[in-house]
């Protein structure tokens, strides 16, 4: 198979345990596919103001960043927007009612924050375990509390996604339930967590464009991915390998099936299929 463009997925994929850098493995079997020519663009769940250092430090790559699973396209350079997909109030306000029925927290990302009740703020604080690092990395950082969640949804620009970061198991049918009745795109990004986007963003959307714009064929393209919100992507590109640590729904949405994140399952994959 003749693989021009890597499409490599970061949490639980491409970035160690850390979730801030690649293995040495990674980053040599990266530089090696470079320099035959194949292009190599992260596409992600996360914003630009959330990438870990390692990515920007290695733009030679393409230079290219697909974000929040799908809404935008931007250069890594400069941070300037080449596609996006963006949430209107329309939308969004039955989503944050809904959310608000079932008792979970939900935070709107846009520009390069984080916006949530203090109730949910606390809400997620209370929750030992899965969201260390959102609570510790993420929110300490680049939260912003808001008073008036729909006042706010009315008035901000640009919201790219909504996270629900954390659904009770006994919510989750009723979630899917909820998600599934409105005009959104949403994914399982994990066990307990939810990200939803605009209609027309997905990671196959994104990996699309991509493609495009470096005149690659969707075809010639393979895709590294773990979770749920990879899955269209794994579909839509012609090799989507999934990585060990992957759930079951995951892996059988893939062509292939890589060791796990944390014993270089991406490098493997690069190794196998590209070198």
């Amino acid at each position: 198979m003749d693989i021009r463009l890597i499409a490599m997925d970061l949490d639980g994929t491409a970035l160690q345990p850390d979730r801030k850098t690649f293995s040495p493995r990674l980053c040599a079997a990266l530089d090696a596919a470079h320099a035959k020519g194949v292009a190599v663009v992260p596409i992600t769940g996360r914003q630009f103001f959330i990438l870990p250092p390692a990515v920007h430090k290695d733009v030679k790559w393409a230079g290219l960043v697909v974000l929040s699973n799908g809404v935008e396209v931007r250069r890594l350079t400069d941070g300037s927007v080449l596609s996006g997909h963006y949430l209107q109030a329309e939308s969004l306000l039955p989503l944050v009612e809904e959310a608000g029925k079932l008792g979970v927290p939900l935070e709107l990302s846009a520009g390069e924050g984080l916006y949530l009740t203090r109730a949910d703020w606390e809400y997620q604080r209370q929750i030992d375990g899965p969201l260390h690092f959102h609570l510790v990395e993420v929110l300490d950082r680049f939260g912003h509390e808001v008073e008036d969640m729909n006042a706010f949804c009315r008035s901000a620009p640009a919201i790219d996604k909504v996270n629900l970061p954390y659904i009770p198991d006994e919510a989750r049918e009723a979630a899917e339930r909820m998600l599934n009745s409105l005009p959104l795109s949403w994914f399982w990004s994990g066990p307990r967590s939810v990200e939803v986007g605009h209609p027309d963003a997905s990671k196959a959307a994104g990996l699309l464009e991509v493609c495009r714009l470096l005149d690659v064929s969707p075809a010639q393209a393979m895709a590294l991915g773990d979770s749920g919100n990879d899955i269209p992507m794994l579909q839509c590109a012609g090799l989507g390998v999934a990585m060990g640590n992957a759930p079951a729904e995951v892996k059988e949405a893939a062509g292939a099936v890589s060791a796990p994140c944390d014993q270089d399952g991406a490098a493997l994959a690069v190794e196998r299929y590209v070198l």
